[in-house]
């Protein structure tokens, strides 16, 4: 699919104010289809569908959920078979499934997720059952899930997780930035006590942790807070509770 070919035909023009930028390249997109190891019986969750060059190729494997919040791919987005399209904010979505609010089932996702909306959507998706996401957001973001942030304990705590692949900005139409796809296999859904928690906990990053937390062992007071084990994060945790 030429991506700018197809948009200038529908004149629509990318909004990089909606972080509009379209993984272009081909090889990439049967890669990220690849990764999620699809079969018939699976159900793929896409958030941000655009065109729908991703979709076509996920909808050739199996069912897709495919959201996106700009009106003007809907003439495409219908096009596409075997594929429920959803017209609206995916975070709200989202927080309308968990709610009971809104109906749609999905067991793998395969996004190109907007990348204003990285650690917000991240974090929903945790909040999901799930057993693949086949992601591919800023590298800058997928490198912190693998430092000392808050982000990267609420996803260690849930998921296996790798960076499989660098995507340059010149694979997006229009050119973004360097990217990175990521996989993630679901352990468990995220508590979102433990989440708050580490929000709290890593806005004290530099302090020493038996200052912070007057109940922490001898061992973990003498660490500064960002130094602490995602195990003893836990066991603080849960003393606080």
């Amino acid at each position: 699919m030429d991506i700018a070919r197809v948009l200038k035909e529908h004149k629509i023009e990318p909004l990089r104010s909606k972080d509009q930028f379209f993984l272009a390249d081909n090889s990439t997109l049967d890669f990220e289809v690849e990764l999620a190891g699809l079969s018939p019986s699976d159900a793929v969750l896409e958030i941000g569908a655009g065109p729908g060059n991703l979709t076509r190729k996920i909808a050739g494997k199996c069912g897709v959920v495919a959201i996106e919040e700009d009106k003007r791919f809907l003439p495409l987005l219908r096009k596409v078979e075997n594929t429920e399209v959803i017209i609206g904010d995916a975070l709200q979505a989202l927080e309308e499934k968990r709610s009971g609010k809104q109906y749609f089932t999905f067991n793998k996702i395969i996004s190109n997720i907007p990348y204003s909306l990285s650690q917000k959507l991240l974090i929903e998706l945790l909040q999901h059952e799930w057993s693949i996401a086949v992601l591919c957001v800023q590298k800058e973001f997928a490198e912190k899930l693998w430092k000392k942030e808050a982000v990267a304990a609420a996803v260690a705590d849930c998921c296996d997780s790798d960076i499989v692949r660098i995507v340059p900005a010149t694979a997006f139409y229009p050119p973004a930035v360097d990217s990175a796809i990521i996989i993630l296999r679901q352990k468990s859904l995220l508590n979102t006590d433990f989440w708050s928690f580490l929000k709290i906990t890593y806005a004290k990053r530099n302090r020493d942790a038996g200052k912070v937390f007057r109940d922490a062992r001898a061992e973990m007071a003498k660490k500064k807070v960002h130094q602490l084990s995602l195990s003893e994060l836990k066991e603080l945790w849960k003393m606080k509770k």
